[in-house]
């Protein structure tokens, strides 16, 4: 079961971003919106918006950060709980770097009591999940174009 679901996902995502990149005006869209899966904001820094950006990055990459913090930097398996499995994904590659590190079973860090164990996994989950809607919010983002100097004005001779 997770090997299909793990196969659906990634031919979602590569047949989007494929079409995206077949399409002659919408390539940079299609290499944001797969920056913006490997790294929240950073679609937004390929499309110029760095503000949205930064602040992409911030909220979702903080409440990712604490809710990893809290479950002990280990990320959930399919058997403990699939739904937070699937939806801890959205964050990307920093999701996937996790789950190669830290391959055991997450539990709360020691000192925090076991009622804080979902919190955890729920903040990681939503963080994947919002990057998956701020991922969609590219598709329609039209790219900054880089400002143009303004033309100096010739001296006349004298």
């Amino acid at each position: 079961m997770r090997s299909i679901i793990a196969i659906v996902s990634l031919s979602i995502l590569g047949f989007t971003v494929l079409g995206m990149l077949a399409q002659e005006g919408r390539r940079r869209q299609g290499v944001a919106f797969l920056a913006g899966w490997m790294f929240p904001g950073a679609g937004h820094f390929v499309m110029g918006k760095w503000t949205k950006g930064f602040f992409f990055l911030g909220l979702l990459g903080g409440l990712w950060f604490v809710g990893l913090w809290i479950v002990g930097f280990k990320s959930v398996d399919w058997d403990e709980n699939p739904f937070y499995y699937v939806g801890q994904f959205g964050s990307g590659l920093t999701m996937l770097g996790a789950r190669v590190l830290c391959p055991a079973k997450s539990f709360p860090r020691e000192g925090l009591h076991l009622s804080w164990y979902d919190p955890g996994l729920l903040y990681v989950c939503c963080a994947g999940l919002l990057n998956l809607v701020v991922m969609l919010n590219l598709i329609e983002t039209k790219a900054v174009a880089p400002a143009k100097p303004a033309p100096v004005p010739e001296k006349p001779a004298a």
